[in-house]
């Protein structure tokens, strides 16, 4: 008997872990081969879902709220304190600037990945 057939390990490129790129907000947005259109409609699949995902990377909204009380026994004098910080940014990152910088196939399951980049 011969020996089982192994499967050839396919190696990622390092962007589609981790798409970060120093001075852009970037992602990665993957699709399966497609049913109807082929690549070219894989492409488009994988570009909207990179959108979506920078497009929600760009909206921040942060709200804290903090108290704070001191108190000493024995009749000393007490104090409370409420501390809210309420702040809220948006980073207002125009989409029309992202770009496509890098896209790979994987050649055992035809999914296409894209690195979508955008400016900071």
């Amino acid at each position: 008997m011969g020996a089982p057939a192994v499967a050839a390990k396919v190696s990622l490129p390092a962007w589609v872990l981790n798409p970060e790129k120093a001075g852009y907000v970037s992602v990665v947005g993957a699709a399966p081969k497609q049913d109807w259109g082929g690549r070219d409609a894989q492409y488009r699949v994988a570009q909207m879902k990179a959108r979506q995902e920078l497009a929600q990377m760009v909206r921040v909204q942060v709200k804290s709220t903090s108290q704070s009380s001191m108190e000493q026994r024995e009749g000393k004098v007490a104090s409370e304190a409420d501390i809210e910080i309420s702040m809220q940014s948006r980073v207002d990152l125009s989409l029309d600037a992202a770009r496509v910088i890098e896209e790979w196939a994987d050649p055992q399951t035809g999914e296409l990945y894209i690195w979508l980049v955008t400016p900071k």
